[in-house]
C-alpha cells in the first residue's frame, strides 16, 4: 500500500512540476497584445496600398508560448507574423452587383404585375447601362494580387546578389527575386535589424541573429516581405517608412 501511494505522489509530483513549466512558458494576453500591436505598426508602416488596390484579407500568426534558457534565465525570441492581401476589390464588387441586379429584377416584376410596361422598360434599360458599366469596373477590380508578409523575430538567411538590392541603409537592405521568367511579377524582402544589418554594404549575405532576451516579448530583427506585379510592387517598397518599422525594434541588451 505504501509503495502505491509513493508511486500515486511521484506522478503527481511529475506532472505538477510539468503543468507548471508549462505556464511558465505561456503567454499572457497582454503580452500576445503587445507582439500584435507591433505587427500592426510595422504593416501601418509600410504605407498605402498602390492606386487601385484595396486590402483584401488579412491574417496574423500570434504565438502563445515561448521558450526559456534554463541555464542562463534568458528566453528565445519568440516568432510572430500577420499576412495581407490587397487586390482590386473584386469581391466587394461582385456582392455589390449582385444586390443591385437583385433590387431591378425586384422592381421590374412589381413593373410588370402592375401592367406598368413604360416603368418596366425604363428599369430594364437601366439595368443594362448599369450593366456595362459593372462589366468594365469589374475588368479593373481583376487585378494581380499583392501579398504581404511581416515576420518578427525570423531569424533570415540570405545571401545577397548585388545586383538584386532594391534600396539599402542603416539597419535595413531590401533584395528583390524573380518569381516567374517573364519578370511581370517579383519579390521583395525588406530585412530590418540595426545590430547585424548596421553597414549592409559590407556583407555578402543577411543572417539574422537571434539571441536570448530579458523580455519575452522583445522584438530583435524584423522582416517585410511583398510578392505580386513588378511594377506595383517595386514601387510601393521604396516608400515604406523604414525608421518606423526599425523603431519596432527593441535594443539588444541582455
Amino acid at each position: 500500500m505504501k509503495k502505491y501511494f509513493l508511486y500515486v505522489l511521484l506522478v503527481f509530483l511529475f506532472f505538477a512540476g510539468k503543468s507548471q513549466a508549462q505556464n511558465e512558458n505561456a503567454l499572457t494576453r497582454d503580452e500576445v497584445a503587445s507582439i500584435k500591436k507591433k505587427l500592426v505598426a510595422v504593416l501601418d508602416a509600410i504605407g498605402q496600398a498602390p492606386k487601385g488596390y484595396v486590402k483584401e484579407d488579412e491574417d496574423f500568426g500570434l504565438p502563445t508560448e515561448c521558450y526559456k534558457n534554463s541555464s542562463t534565465g534568458l528566453y528565445q525570441p519568440v516568432y510572430s507574423s500577420a499576412r495581407v492581401k490587397f487586390g482590386g476589390g473584386a469581391g466587394k464588387l461582385q456582392k455589390s452587383e449582385k444586390e443591385w441586379q437583385q433590387d431591378y429584377q425586384k422592381k421590374i416584376a412589381e413593373a410588370q404585375a402592375k401592367g406598368d410596361m413604360e416603368t418596366m422598360m425604363k428599369l430594364v434599360q437601366e439595368m443594362q447601362k448599369r450593366a456595362g458599366e459593372s462589366q468594365a469596373k469589374m475588368i479593373e477590380a481583376n487585378k494581380e494580387p499583392i501579398d504581404v508578409t511581416v515576420t518578427l523575430n525570423s531569424g533570415a538567411n540570405q545571401t545577397i546578389d548585388p545586383d538584386a538590392v532594391v534600396f539599402e541603409k542603416a539597419g535595413v537592405i531590401a533584395l528583390r527575386f524573380k518569381q516567374d521568367e517573364t519578370q511581370e511579377k517579383i519579390r521583395i524582402g525588406v530585412y530590418f535589424d540595426p545590430a547585424t544589418l548596421k553597414d549592409t554594404k559590407q556583407l555578402s549575405k543577411i543572417e539574422l541573429m537571434m539571441p536570448d532576451i530579458k523580455n519575452k516579448t522583445s522584438v530583435v530583427n524584423a522582416m517585410v516581405e511583398f510578392s505580386g506585379p513588378a511594377a506595383e510592387v517595386e514601387q510601393w517598397v521604396k516608400g515604406i517608412a523604414t525608421a518606423k518599422i526599425l523603431s519596432q525594434i527593441d535594443a539588444r541588451s541582455k
